[in-house]
């Protein structure tokens, strides 16, 4: 019995001592980084490290202390945390006082990246967003349109004689489609490869590959997709397949803007609000506006063989001094003359609107769906929900985890990620996701 009682008191004083030597440890960290810190300044943390470390900035008439260092947290001038979606892990999070120290998140990226973020649940644990959508805090819906010259400009562009020419000269297909990511939530490779029985399409990526690029352009092609080489090789094409790997409300990557910037027309399958960005209603053609592919490859060979209606598409690089029409998108880019389009740059964007924010609180909101727009995959020739796709199944998993998500934060209970998955896994199954 007095063998057991010196064990636990030893247990006991060690339990004492290491907690003492990590709270010390924390203080020590703070006191470091106070010779950056000006202690009456809020500190807005990245708990998962992005943006500006360890920098005091400017934010109009305010200044806040950005930090990854998590020492912070504990820190009674501590204001938000900010997490880089992609990077969002349920078991490693901070306590949830959404009222007291309110999250932002940050992602551009495919919800493929992190599904848990497509869920209403999840989306409501934050107070600031920037994100795809047009309805977030700090939209990044054009970050891949590099700018207004780049549209207009005639530096790639092949008229459609010439298009003509290099169709019969070098064996060309009106169409061009490069991808090697197989494996999408949009299931695009389905469509195009229904498209490719009604109208020829020269598929260089490893998804329905059919045709080989040039050596020069071969190797390592993925981190070329940007130089004048790929560019000009582009324009040598009627039209370019644009399909996004997911379908989210203004998710719109460069599929569109590449082939769109260089010349040739977009065939484009993915966010529904696409045509609210275009330069004018005939920029693009949507999937969306035919019944099925056999419709839509008519419509195209109509269309290459017409060269009068064909060139209306490009009135962008065909009119000198074009004025765009679509307002919209003349504002967004009009506000971006005054700094460059680096992503960078939105995040500091973002950090600013969170800093300004504790100085000038809103009226309490929360992110929810707008801010991240994806229903679930639907099959693209039957445009019913498709559960015959994996991602699907991951859709309704993510909406099981911010079920749970939801709860143990709000009950301030810790999570276990081997408990937390069973957990996930028994409301699957019956159906209480």
């Amino acid at each position: 019995m007095l063998y057991f009682s010196q064990k636990m008191y030893l247990i006991f004083v060690t339990i004492i001592t290491l907690s003492l030597s990590i709270i010390i440890y924390q203080i020590y960290l703070i006191q470091i980084d106070t010779r950056l810190y000006h202690p009456a300044k809020p500190i807005i943390l990245w708990w998962t490290p992005f943006g500006n470390d360890e920098k005091l900035r400017d934010c109009g008439n305010y200044q806040c202390y950005f930090t990854s260092n998590r020492s912070f947290q504990y820190h009674k001038q501590i204001k938000s945390f900010l997490f880089y979606g992609s990077s969002f892990q349920i078991d490693d999070l901070p306590k949830w006082k959404s009222d007291e120290i309110p999250w932002g998140l940050l992602h551009e990226e495919s919800p493929r990246n992190n599904p848990i973020l497509l869920q209403q649940k999840t989306l409501n644990l934050f107070t600031y967003s920037s994100t795809f959508s047009r309805f977030s805090d700090v939209p990044l819906t054009l970050i891949d349109l590099p700018g207004i010259t780049e549209l207009l400009s005639k530096k790639y562009f092949v008229s459609t004689k010439e298009k003509i020419k290099l169709l019969r000269e070098r064996n060309l297909a009106p169409l061009l489609y490069i991808q090697s990511d197989c494996d999408t939530a949009s299931n695009r490779d389905m469509y195009v490869a229904e498209l490719m029985k009604y109208i020829r399409v020269d598929s260089y990526g490893t998804c329905l590959n059919n045709a080989q690029l040039d050596k020069r352009l071969k190797e390592n092609y993925l981190e070329i997709l940007n130089n004048e080489d790929f560019l000009s090789f582009i324009a040598n094409y009627k039209f370019t397949i644009a399909f996004e790997n997911a379908v989210c409300d203004d998710y719109i990557t460069e599929k569109l803007w590449r082939p769109l910037t260089v010349g040739s027309i977009p065939i484009y399958y993915g966010s529904p609000s696409f045509k609210d960005w275009l330069p004018n209603n005939m920029s693009a053609i949507s999937v969306f506006d035919f019944k099925d592919p056999v419709n839509l490859a008519n419509f195209l060979h109509n269309l290459s063989n017409n060269e009068i209606e064909y060139n209306k598409y490009l009135s962008h690089k065909l009119i000198d001094n074009y004025e765009i029409e679509n307002e919209r998108l003349k504002e967004v880019l009009e506000r971006r003359k005054e700094r460059s389009n680096e992503f960078g740059n939105y995040v500091e964007e973002f950090e600013c609107f969170v800093c300004t924010n504790i100085y000038q609180p809103k009226k309490s909101k929360i992110v929810d769906e707008k801010h991240y727009n994806c229903p679930l995959p639907k099959n693209p020739l039957t445009n019913k929900i498709d559960h015959l796709n994996w991602w699907t199944n991951q859709w309704i998993f993510g909406k099981c985890g911010a079920t749970l998500l939801s709860y143990h934060l709000q009950n301030n209970l810790t999570i276990n990620k081997e408990n937390f998955e069973k957990d996930k896994m028994k409301l699957y199954e019956t159906n209480k996701c």
